[in-house]
């Protein structure tokens, strides 16, 4: 099997009905020798954030001499993007082998499972110091749960995966609470009942929590976002943590320089000079934006944003465009190729049905590059295209 049939194969596992535990991914774990034994984790969770904040971890920490690994989902542009040492992601030929290395041993795993053994053998082959863990979905049930951390990390907790994790706030925070193990450390950024659901759950496992304080701001050199500065908060306060517990040295200089070296695509991020590109993909992550919004409209003297629109099936579609509208003058919706994606006419349908201004120009372009190809076009001088809604759009017009 080459590196596009594996691809084609692992994703062909991916289902729309998912089906969460711990059991599958333990099985192939045991049968190919327990990699993940040997591997020192920082885990983390969260609604919004866990980019940012693994991307910022992974360079404090290899900027004070270590071998990194990092394994967070979904990509942008490649699947090689969900696995890497450094700044070095697993290349195709390694994709093919480490594939090949466990495939005697698959069963009725999914597509994450699969890759999450493949990317713990990686790290374990490698010899990696440290892995940087991003929860796929949750936390309790994910499969990268079958490890125990140096340090628990949940940055905040929204709706999102209601589906899933349930309807309620409450219920969310208990699903990511899972990843709390007993005796080991917790940062999390979290405030008012959500914080003391996850307090209950440290306590009753005798886990020490650490609630995220702030330090004195930091220009980040390649992230943009007054968010930005409350990930790096919970990233200090996760390295403070490790230090505390685990007596590992990190010189402060070093962590300050790994901070202003952090690069995580796609996150308020301009790709030209009136093209602006943000991954938000919730309801959180869409007030997050339109406050940036806000600031970038005075900062920029910007006269009318113009949004390229594109949104999974799953998500709070309704509340995600309400939460935005007050700021369209154009909006085009459009899909990735995904099969999750969200039929622009629904996305239509669903604007019209809350959109009181009726001056919004809407249309309808199905594919993301010829969208904003589109946005460009009509834009003004001081207008600003606005690419948003899904990691899978935004990554394919990156």
């Amino acid at each position: 099997m080459g590196y596009k049939q594996i691809l084609a194969y692992l994703y062909s596992l991916e289902s729309p009905k998912i089906k969460l535990g711990l059991g599958r991914v333990q099985q192939l774990l045991d049968r190919i020798g327990n990699p993940e034994k040997s591997l020192r984790f920082i885990h983390v969770a969260g609604t919004n954030g866990k980019g940012s904040v693994c991307a910022m971890l992974q360079s404090v920490l290899m900027e004070s001499g270590y071998k990194v690994g990092m394994y967070t989902s979904p990509h942008l542009k490649r699947f090689n993007e969900r696995i890497r040492i450094g700044d070095t992601l697993i290349s195709d030929r390694e994709i093919v082998d480490y594939f090949l290395k466990i495939k005697p041993y698959i069963a009725n795993q999914s597509f994450f499972e699969i890759t999450t053994a493949m990317a713990f053998l990686y790290f374990h082959e490698k010899k990696a110091d440290f892995i940087i863990l991003e929860v796929g979905l949750g936390g309790r049930l994910d499969a990268t749960n079958v490890v125990t951390p140096l340090v628990s990390v949940i940055t905040n907790i929204g709706l999102e995966h209601t589906d899933l994790l349930g309807k309620a706030v409450e219920k969310i925070a208990f699903e990511k609470s899972g990843i709390i193990k007993k005796n080991v450390p917790i940062v999390t950024g979290t405030k008012g009942g959500v914080l003391k659901i996850i307090k209950n759950i440290a306590d009753g496992r005798n886990a020490p929590l650490f609630i995220s304080k702030r330090y004195p701001k930091i220009e980040l050199k390649y992230l943009n976002g007054s968010f930005q500065q409350l990930n790096k908060d919970i990233a200090l306060n996760t390295i403070d943590t490790l230090r505390k517990f685990h007596e590992i040295k990190i010189n402060k200089n070093k962590i300050i320089r790994g901070l202003k070296k952090t690069k995580w695509p796609a996150r308020m991020q301009f790709i030209s000079k009136n093209v602006l590109v943000d991954a938000a993909h919730n309801p959180d992550g869409f007030k997050v934006l339109a406050k940036e919004l806000k600031l970038i409209k005075n900062s920029r003297n910007a006269e009318n944003f113009i949004f390229v629109i594109g949104i999974q099936n799953d998500k709070k579609i309704e509340t995600m465009l309400k939460t935005i509208n007050h700021l369209m003058s154009k909006i085009i919706f459009t899909k990735s190729n995904n099969p999750k994606a969200s039929e622009p006419v629904r996305l239509l349908r669903t604007f019209n049905k809350i959109n009181k201004n009726k001056e919004i120009q809407t249309k309808i372009i199905n594919n993301p590059k010829k969208a904003l190809k589109y946005a460009k076009k009509i834009a003004g001088e001081r207008d600003l295209a606005v690419v948003t809604g899904s990691i899978y759009m935004v990554g394919e017009v990156m």
